[in-house]
């Protein structure tokens, strides 16, 4: 097998070794004392998660990050899923305006997200560090406004983030980092959406829904 042949297959297996040595998820422990308590949902699509935050006019933001060819624009191949979390890539911070937390007024999940997230966990956190972490998230949006696209698909806005995706810096660990922002103590890895919330956070399984 002649050296251009090779390479592909030899990231292909690290891809896949790091993928299997990385799968024992995070555990997420809430802060067990909150004083002016506010409800954050995280929500499990398995492939990936989203945090969602409240607004003060009413409403979530739900806030989701990734590689930006892969995530943003839907430019999936094997290939590149093998090397994305070796070599630094584009990353990609995307938004989607929800009327509603995941269930609708109506108290029924909503439609987009039956047969497809699998798990939401409800966490109480302290209001201002809410606040401190939306007013982020915000910011670091608006600063790339000019690179903004609509997945529809995904039916999320995206822009272009200041930061690289790789292994030490992806989907996964990036919500981990958020839930740290939020007063949590999270342990463990994980490459894909993996988490175990721990009292007095609440787990919803989605799978009979």
């Amino acid at each position: 097998m002649s050296r251009v042949r090779l390479l592909p297959a030899i990231v292909l297996l690290l891809a896949f070794c790091l993928v299997q040595g990385a799968c024992t998820g995070y555990t997420i422990r809430p802060p067990e004392s909150v004083a002016d308590p506010v409800g954050i949902y995280i929500v499990d699509y398995g492939d990936t998660s989203r945090l969602w935050l409240p607004e003060d006019r009413g409403g979530y933001t739900e806030w989701g990050y990734g590689d930006w060819r892969w995530y943003a624009n839907d430019k999936q191949s094997l290939l590149y899923g093998s090397v994305i979390f070796i070599w630094p890539t584009a990353g990609t911070l995307g938004t989607h305006i929800r009327k509603t937390g995941p269930w609708g007024s109506d108290g029924v999940l909503l439609p987009d997200l039956v047969g497809y997230a699998t798990s939401v966990y409800e966490i109480d956190v302290e209001r201002e560090r809410m606040q401190r972490l939306r007013t982020e998230l915000h910011e670091r949006f608006d600063r790339q406004r000019s690179t903004e696209f609509f997945n529809e698909r995904r039916q999320m806005s995206f822009v272009k983030d200041d930061t690289s995706y790789w292994l030490g810096h992806q989907s996964s660990s990036v919500m981990a980092s958020w839930a740290r922002d939020l007063g949590c103590r999270v342990s463990g890895f994980s490459l894909r959406a993996h988490y175990r919330v721990k009292p007095p956070g609440k787990t919803i399984e989605l799978t009979d829904e």
